[in-house]
């Protein structure tokens, strides 16, 4: 009796441990997939953070050009237009002063 017993506390402790060993089979291999998987999304995050960083520095000259352009278009069109006001301004004292001289004689 206490010989089966045994034996059967070994099938069953040896059931037991071959589960054991199957679910850490399976575990690691859960861990090997995400593994690869966390890898191949950081290769694909630095491909595309390399490409953004080259499409960047590509174009960056140009953008600044632009900006730089249009602003120095916005500050003559601004000089220009004081200037104008300036000018008229000028040429309006300029007739008061000669319509002044008119009637005084």
């Amino acid at each position: 009796m206490i010989g089966l017993l045994s034996i059967i506390a070994i099938v069953v402790g040896t059931v037991r441990v071959l589960k054991q060993q199957k679910a850490i089979r399976q575990l690691q291999d859960q861990l090997t997939d995400l593994e690869r998987n966390v890898y191949e999304q950081i290769v694909e995050e630095s491909r595309m953070i390399t490409n953004r960083i080259d499409f960047i520095e590509s174009n960056f000259p140009r953008v600044i050009n632009d900006q730089i352009t249009d602003a120095v278009t916005q500050c003559n069109s601004y000089t220009d237009k004081r200037v104008d006001k300036l000018i008229d301004h000028t040429s309006v004292k300029k007739e008061i002063k000669q319509t002044k001289k008119l009637i005084k004689g």
